[in-house]
């Protein structure tokens, strides 16, 4: 199946970002929102990545206008997908807002049309729950920022059919993402599930005075941080040898945080009050720390990974012609 006609429904922090990976392959991408206001704020908000991606050669500088040009707005959600191939769902993480959308996409839009949702967490058999085609609906979860973070995450549901999932990952690759799929529909996902673990283990570590929270970031992004961009921690562990991790994990995994509930560090934080940048509180106290400088120079770390990553393919491609 191609997709030639999609529509991304929600204008916030993610949808400028998947209209613009889906119009980047050539697919006129329709961004819906309820408000003309929120429709001009997406299309704005596309036109500024496009301009930021080409100025740091991420991007064909010839490339933006027709790219751009494929991108387009509307309020009018029927009329939107009555000939969408593709509609991916951004909207905020309620089940019944998501299962009502849904709803009113699957009455107006092609019977063989594609069903997706953006969502981090919630399950995908739950929001297909009502649909009358569920086999033809999936979860694409792309990561944030979704215009430079390569991951994006298809989750089977319990009725969604692998042809489905195929498509969608065939697309997302052909876009440069790093489609995963996740076959089973759990809690997290897979992306999730792993960050949790290692949020679990960082919240006890702090907790039981084994390290400071200051220490407990600087030893992720000065330790973990900087393998794991090159190779994960299965293949970081078949190289240094199966028998090193079997033994490390007969004395370690006892040790390690298994509560089935959120810790009390962090229940203490959330009594309080104390929910970080939004509070000016949390673990750091963001009265006297630019949130706004962390943002950014996570964005410019991941500009820079995405254009290496770039420069290495075509040199690749280069030498091998």
């Amino acid at each position: 199946m191609e997709i030639r006609q999609a529509v991304v429904a929600g204008s916030g922090q993610m949808g400028p970002g998947i209209a613009y990976t889906l119009a980047s392959v050539g697919c006129a991408a329709t961004i819906y929102a309820r408000s003309e206001a929120s429709v001009e704020k997406g299309l704005a908000a596309v036109s500024a990545l496009l301009d930021m991606l080409a100025g740091e050669g991420c991007i064909e500088a010839g490339r933006v206008g027709s790219v751009k040009e494929l991108v387009s707005g509307t309020t009018d959600l029927e009329a939107a997908v009555e000939r969408a191939d593709l509609v991916i769902e951004s909207v905020p993480e309620n089940l019944q807002l998501k299962q009502e959308l849904f709803a009113r996409i699957e009455k107006s839009c092609p019977a063989e049309a594609i069903l997706a949702s953006n969502t981090s967490g919630l399950p995908a058999t739950s929001i297909a729950e009502y649909l009358e085609r569920p086999e033809r609906f999936a979860v694409t979860h792309f990561w944030n920022p979704p215009h430079l973070m390569p991951l994006v995450e298809v989750v089977k549901g319990e009725r969604t059919s692998m042809a489905t999932v195929e498509i969608l990952s065939a697309l997302l690759a052909s876009a440069g993402k790093k489609p995963v799929k996740v076959l089973k529909d759990t809690p997290g996902q897979l992306g999730n599930r792993l960050f949790q673990a290692l949020i679990r283990e960082a919240l006890y570590i702090v907790q039981e005075g084994i390290a400071s929270v200051e220490d407990v970031d600087t030893a992720v992004k000065n330790g973990l941080g900087r393998r794991f961009p090159v190779y994960g921690p299965l293949e970081h562990n078949d190289v240094v040898g199966l028998d090193t991790l079997y033994a490390i994990q007969c004395y370690i995994c006892r040790s390690l945080c298994s509560d089935s509930e959120p810790s009390s560090l962090l229940a203490e934080k959330f009594d309080n009050g104390k929910l970080g940048v939004k509070s000016g509180e949390g673990f750091y106290d963001w009265k006297v720390r630019d949130s706004g400088a962390v943002v950014a120079r996570r964005d410019r770390f991941l500009l820079e990974l995405l254009k290496l990553e770039r420069a290495t393919e075509s040199g690749s491609r280069s030498s091998g012609s």
